[in-house]
């Protein structure tokens, strides 16, 4: 019998839970050794020991992820459905329910107590959530999207979002992650970009670790009571498939995945310590990720040494065979994904649970089963399972959209918002002269947090903002929604549809109505601020489910959004556009039409308190694109680190300049830049080099800007990009204030890894570049010697 979560919350009471013991009971065992239950001992040498004692089912149980609705509404169906549950289980995922978050902890608590009386020592589940940009649960704190949180530069605010995640996460019950998404974004066409940090290996490798380190807390034996562990993924290239289509494969060269893919997974790992990896849904040179011995073995783990748990993706592992043809058959899938490395099917009905038979059948070696077993239970120790109580109601309670974490949540979005132009200098508006604005857009009056967002969206909107900010200065609000973007609920003007379901333009005669009825509103207006962009149907992850698309080929504003903003344009009146959006947009008959444009892609749920702050001055912008904005997707792939000859030639008849610019974002003061200062013109190959910029407020106001630095090798044994950026610090200056920033170089800035990861640093020209975006820049050059 299934029945849905919120149903099983119904039977569930603080009476029926007195049993509901904190701490995992471990069945006493006959047997000479019980050190895995001595926390004295590392986690590894644990798991060991109770590997030891458990028998080829017990062991295979661990290998098995199935979502946790399906275990939680009725344990005993899913046992008779699938048997190896009387042996306990390695994982569930998704137990956050439809609820808030004291009946969340209590129904985990619960679940928790049925999996431990299935198991000879007690073993609990490890509960994994998704934390994309905040718990993926009812009553959780939605910050601003990754992409979002990217625009910031600001990896100390990243890492506080991830420790307030973690602590709502923990509370409810959940020890890890699906989380976070450090793959390289070079296709804004992709409709999973939105969860990606961007397409600048650095930044993503900054921010990988501020995440992991947020999430998990600094590297330990032991994870602390408040951390969860992450499961970074999608190892590895997910971000370039072709085409920007999910699911395609990647063609990425050996040198390239050192240089450019794998920075941030290393850094994650190798430096931040995190604890899960999860494999990529694709293939490279038509090796699938789940079966790519190479990368999950001899890089991931003979190379970087790492020892946690590789979860597979959705169903991934049966894909081996059903989706990309390389296995003849489920069982042979089976076997390819554990020899590679995978060691914990994420699948309801996945094939490892073939394992047992295969090695019976004398088809695969148990200490294959043997050893992804020992890594998962490694990971429980270490997570804490066996050692303190799976959840708290009543933390979970108070944590759930604390006053803290809103402003948090609105902090981060306010320094998030990138002003992308500001001709004329409409921007900041001035309220005293303010009379009636007009709220207008299909993004206006809804709230949008993009994809992995619990449902119902709960936050503030734009208009909300607008008319709690207008309350306080005293001017008037009016609304019109201006067009649609999707087929969806008229009331709520636009709502996301289903995965499975085909996304659906909204009708163009009516939009063109709702154009008229804005236009005419707007008459009596002086000002108008138009909510433009795209919704969570337009970019999403593209499922195996029905119909699902979440891919463009395609970056303008869809269908009639553009021509509101012309009709409003047309009026004359003080107009400025908010664009609020998942992927990067290139809306360049917007750039050339309208004069003030702020960025807020998906702000969170506090975004709307944010945009109206930002609009009236009381926050100076100061959000920086982590892309390249293309005009057009004919000029993809628009990323800046291109080699010499990527951008030797230019198309004709077009402009082949981006949009905007890597790294770019305006401000309501100025900044002027100094030429960067290297402490030396010579360094030996292996030495540390600092190097100085000097930057000054130069206008009226107190401001922040993100100091970037480039380097360029200028002749390499390999073609090497014509930039890359090295390193970044947002600073805050007063008018005429001046403060010289200070970075440090070496052999890794200077370097370049071949095809094997080995670190290659060669004499010769190094030219350093710095200033606020990857085209504004001044150089200085050293030698290496």
């Amino acid at each position: 019998m299934q029945v849905s979560r919120r149903a099983l919350l119904a039977g569930i009471s603080g009476a029926s839970l007195t049993a509901a013991f904190p701490m995992p009971v471990l069945a006493a065992v006959n047997q000479a050794s019980d050190d895995y239950r001595d926390r004295s001992l590392s986690p590894a040498r644990r798991a060991a020991a109770l590997a030891n004692l458990m028998t080829l089912d017990e062991m295979a149980a661990q290998l098995n992820c199935p979502r946790a609705a399906d275990v939680m509404s009725d344990p005993a169906g899913f046992e008779a459905d699938f048997p190896y549950f009387a042996h306990g289980i390695g994982g569930v995922y998704s137990a956050s329910l439809e609820a808030g978050p004291e009946d969340n902890a209590r129904a985990v608590m619960a679940m928790q107590q049925e999996v431990v009386s299935r198991s000879r020592f007690g073993i609990p589940a490890f509960v994994f959530e998704e934390c994309l940009h905040g718990l993926l649960a009812d009553g959780a704190t939605q910050f601003p999207q990754a992409m979002a949180m990217a625009c910031a530069f600001r990896p100390d605010m990243v890492r506080q979002v991830f420790e307030a995640t973690a602590k709502e996460a923990r509370s409810r019950g959940s020890q890890g992650c699906f989380s976070p998404n450090i793959d390289i974004c070079t296709d804004p066409r992709w409709g999973r970009s939105e969860e990606t940090w961007g397409e600048d290996p650095h930044v993503v490798t900054v921010s990988a670790k501020a995440i992991v380190e947020g999430l998990q807390g600094a590297p330990a034996e032991y994870l602390p009571a408040n951390r969860i562990a992450t499961s970074v993924k999608h190892f590895a290239g997910y971000g370039q498939g072709i085409g920007g289509r999910n699911f395609a494969p990647s063609h990425i060269g050996p040198v390239e995945m050192q240089n450019v893919v794998l920075p941030p997974f290393r850094a994650a790992i190798t430096e931040a310590g995190s604890i899960g990896l999860m494999a990529s849904h694709g293939e490279i040179d038509g090796v699938p990720a789940h079966a790519d011995t190479h990368l999950l073995n001899d890089v991931l783990r003979d190379d970087w040494g790492f020892e946690g748990y590789v979860v597979s993706d959705w169903d991934d592992v049966r894909r081996i065979h059903s989706l990309h043809g390389v296995a003849g058959s489920e069982a042979e899938a089976a076997i390819m994904g554990l020899r590679a490395g995978v060691d914990i099917e994420l699948a309801n009905n996945g094939v490892y649970l073939m394992l047992p038979q295969l090695v019976r059948d004398g088809l695969l070696e148990e200490r294959y089963v043997r050893r992804a077993a020992e890594r998962i239970l490694a990971a429980k120790f270490k997570c804490g399972l066996f050692d303190m109580p799976f959840a708290d109601p009543a933390l979970a309670g108070r944590l759930a959209r604390s006053t803290e974490h809103k402003l948090l949540a609105r902090r981060m979005a306010e320094e998030s918002i990138v002003l992308l132009q500001n001709e004329g200098n409409v921007l900041p508006l001035q309220s005293s002269a303010v009379r009636k604005m007009l709220v207008v857009g299909p993004n206006a009056a809804s709230v949008h947090l993009g994809g992995y967002s619990p449902k119902p969206f709960v936050g503030v909107s734009a208009l909300e903002g607008l008319q709690a900010y207008a309350e306080q200065a005293g001017f008037e609000v009016e609304y019109a929604q201006g067009c649609a973007i999707t087929a969806g609920d008229e009331g709520n003007n636009e709502i996301e549809t289903d995965a499975s379901d085909e996304s659906v333009q909204a009708d163009p005669a009516r939009n063109r109505r709702l154009i008229a009825e804005a236009v005419a509103t707007a008459q009596d207006c002086d000002v108008i601020v138009m909510c433009l962009g795209g919704n969570e149907s337009t970019a999403r992850e593209a499922y195996f489910a029905g119909d699902s698309r979440g891919d463009r080929d395609d970056l303008e504003l869809i269908g009639e959004q553009n021509e509101l903003a012309e009709a409003l344009l047309a009026l004359g009146k003080t107009t400025v556009a908010v664009l609020i959006h998942g992927r990067p947009l290139s809306p360049l008959v917007l750039a050339e039409n309208c004069p003030a444009i702020l960025d807020a892609f998906y702000p969170g749920e506090q975004g709307g308190h944010a945009i109206a702050s930002i609009l009236f001055g009381d926050v100076n912008p100061s959000g920086k694109l982590p892309v390249t904005i293309v005009r057009n997707v004919g000029q993809l792939p628009g990323y800046y680190y291109q080699k010499p000859t990527g951008r030797f030639r230019n198309y004709v008849f077009s402009d082949s300049t981006p949009l905007y610019p890597f790294g770019h974002g305006l401000s309501y003061t100025s900044f002027g830049y100094g030429a960067p200062q290297a402490e030396r013109a010579s360094i030996g190959l292996q030495d540390r080099l600092r190097v100085s910029v000097s930057v000054r407020n130069t206008g009226d106001r107190a401001g922040q800007d993100v100091v970037q630095l480039y380097i360029r090798d200028s002749i390499a044994s390999r073609a090497r990009p014509i930039k890359e950026m090295r390193g970044f610090q947002k600073v805050l200056l007063e008018p005429g204030e001046v403060q010289v920033v200070q970075f440090e170089l070496g052999p890794e800035d200077f370097g370049y890894r071949d095809a094997d990861g080995k670190l290659l640093v060669e004499p010769g020209e190094i030219v350093i570049m710095a200033g606020p975006d990857s085209q504004n820049l001044q150089e200085t050059r050293i030698t290496l010697v």
